[in-house]
Order: C-alpha cells, then structure tokens, then sequence
C-alpha cells in the first residue's frame, strides 16, 4: 500500500513592519508643495520634476492673467456658513499652488472680483494649478518613502 505524499504549506511571510515617519520624504513632500517639482528634482527625478513644474507653473500664471480671484483671509460669515465652506475650501486649493499664491498676494493680485468670464476661468487655472500642485507634493514623499518609483 503506497502513502501518497502529504502537500507541504508555504510558510506564511512574516507581518510588515509598520513604516516609520521618515523626516526627509516629509521634507520632499514640503519641497514639492512650496515650488512645483522641488520635490522631484531633489530625489532626481528630473523628467517628473520639468513636467510638474512647467504645467502647474502655466496653470498658475495663466490663471493669474486671466484675472483669477484669490481666496484667503478674512473670511465673513455675513452670507452664510454654506458660502464661508466653499471660501474656505478655495483658499486651501488655492494654498496648494505653494510660491505662486505667496507671490501673487505679496503683489495683491487676485484680490478684486472681476465678474467676467476670463475671471472665473482664471479663478479655475489656479484653483487647479493648486490641487494638482498637492498632487505632485504627495507624489514627491510616496517616492521618498519608496511605496512607488
């Protein structure tokens, strides 16, 4: 009477450790929200780094030409809570952008309403220009921390 052979298990692979807070990919995250592609191009990633900084550097300026509005501070709850959100939620969009928005309301642009079209699309440009700025700052510290390449 032949036994037949009992299937082995594969050892299970041990727990991840979990990950440390890594100052310097912090610093890369920080690089890259303050000027487009920083980030990138300390880590040497210096295709990621033109491209970022190009685009949201076009973004910003084309939105700044267009005559977008800046939100930011003092923020008035006269026309409502619903309205101080959306106020709120534009200036940190619009913090996103790092120098640009520094700049731009160092030499107070963006601070008049236009109320016409070009207005709210540049109000848009740079709106986007931020996010996608945050986009790229998390990008920058996802590398340093090695969860991509």
């Amino acid at each position: 009477m032949s036994t037949a052979p009992t299937p082995t298990t594969a050892p299970s692979p041990a727990p991840a450790a979990p990950r440390k807070l890594n100052g310097r990919a912090w610093g890369y995250g920080l690089l890259g929200w303050l000027v487009p592609g920083l980030g990138h191009l300390a880590q040497k990633k210096f295709d990621r780094a033109a491209v970022f900084f190009v685009s949201i550097t076009v973004m910003a300026v084309l939105g700044l030409a267009m005559g977008a509005k800046l939100y930011g501070p003092p923020f008035s709850r006269e026309q409502g809570l619903f309205l101080l959100a959306l106020h709120f939620l534009g200036f940190l969009g619009d913090l996103g952008a790092g120098v640009f928005f520094f700049v731009a309301r160092a030499m107070s642009m963006g601070q008049i309403y236009l109320g016409r079209a070009s207005g709210d699309y540049g109000t848009v440009f740079f709106l986007c220009a931020g996010l996608l700025n945050l986009l790229t700052a998390l990008d920058a510290y996802d590398i340093a921390v090695e969860k991509k390449d």
